[in-house]
This record gives C-alpha cells, structure tokens and sequence, in this order.
C-alpha cells in the first residue's frame, strides 16, 4: 500500500467516522475513534533521546518536523487484526467474569473493525 492509499484508508475511515457520528451509533464513533489513535500512534516517529533537553524553536520551525512514518497494506491489516484481537480477548475475559454485557460491546467493536479488513 502506498501512501496515498494509506491516506485513502484513513479517509474512508474518517468518512464512516462522521456518519457514525451523525447516526449517533455510539460504539462505532468509539470504535473508529480508536482504530484512528491507534493508526495515528503507529506512525509516530520514534524520537529516543533527542528530546532529553527542552530546546524552544519558534512555531512551524521546519528543523522539527519530521514526516510520519509511512505504514504499508500488511501494517494497517495487522493493525486492525491487533485491534480485533484485543477485543476477542477482552471479551472472553469478560464472559468469564459473568459480564456478558460488556463482553457483547466489545464483541460488537471487533465485528465493526472486522468491516476494514478487506480494505
């Protein structure tokens, strides 16, 4: 996947986002809000100890900024493929735990981030 189809998957993603949003589908809203953070934080650079001073630069002092890093097709699947799993195993957890309210929430995200394996 190139980054332009990055950015594209991102855009559908904030496209069903605001749909949500306007249906008032709740757990969806929460559901997309966090596979975006969790996209989001995987692009992050890593910044290891070239922040160990605080070195004040003015706003939009191009000497800071570093581009994103770029996240292939096979990354954002395994990411959705984490965020699926972690729900599965959450939800088990809950099961055990005589919650099977909360266990169906969280049964219910992993099958609205099941929606973006494909794409």
């Amino acid at each position: 996947m190139t980054t332009d189809e990055s950015l594209s998957f991102l855009a559908v993603l904030k496209a069903d986002l605001l749909t949500a949003m306007r249906e008032r589908k709740a757990t969806e809203v929460t559901t997309l809000r966090g596979l975006i953070s969790a996209i989001d934080n995987a692009q992050a650079v890593p910044v290891g100890d070239r922040h160990d001073k605080y070195v004040f630069h003015a706003f939009g002092d191009s000497t800071v900024e570093v581009p994103r890093r770029g996240l292939g097709h096979a990354d954002l699947r395994g990411l959705v493929e984490a965020e699926i799993q972690a729900r599965n195993d959450a939800a088990e957890d809950y099961r055990q735990l005589g919650r099977a309210d909360k266990a169906q929430e969280l049964t219910d995200e992993a099958l609205i981030l099941g929606r973006y394996l494909g794409s």
